[in-house]
């Protein structure tokens, strides 16, 4: 995946901090009355928050139950869908996002592929103790006793090949 350029992410603050003024100014006309120093205010506010939120993810200061904004004020019923935000839990943004979401992913995956567990060669003795051939087991023997005899056995073959 490329790598973003500061052209993008410049782009990304100022379409973000777009929405957050606009949301800001309705805000602010509503509350005022349509007084136009709110609306400026709001709309400096709204576009504030924008750059600063729509970049930083939000983590629930307590448990949640999210439903869709457009079933905020439904009276009967339930909503289509729920989802349990917990305490703790954090709300990435989405959108314009999502490609920053993708380079972490596949950055994140390279790193955990790269770092896995090596296995260790086996040393030449231990091979050597592998493919020795030894007899088999007695049947009144012991397996302590077959083991120290077959140890025994491959020190003393080592030691003189």
């Amino acid at each position: 995946m490329a790598k973003r350029t500061n052209k993008k992410r410049v782009a990304d603050k100022a379409i973000s901090a777009a929405v957050g003024a606009e949301s800001g100014a309705f805000i602010g006309g509503i509350a005022s009355g349509g007084n136009p120093i709110a609306i400026g205010v709001g709309a400096l506010a709204g576009a504030a928050a924008g750059v600063y939120y729509g970049h930083n993810g939000f983590v629930f200061p307590e448990n949640c139950i999210i439903i869709p904004a457009r079933q905020e004020y439904m009276l009967n019923g339930t909503p289509d869908w729920k989802v349990v935000g917990l305490m703790g839990e954090s709300l990435q943004p989405t959108g314009m996002m999502d490609d920053i979401y993708q380079e972490a992913v596949v950055e994140s995956a390279t790193v955990t592929a790269t770092t896995g567990k090596t296995k260790k060669r086996s040393t030449k003795y231990t091979r050597f103790n592998k493919r020795y051939k030894f007899r088999a087991k007695r049947k009144n023997e012991s397996s302590g006793a077959f083991l120290k005899a077959r140890n025994q056995a491959v020190s003393k073959a080592w030691r003189t090949r």
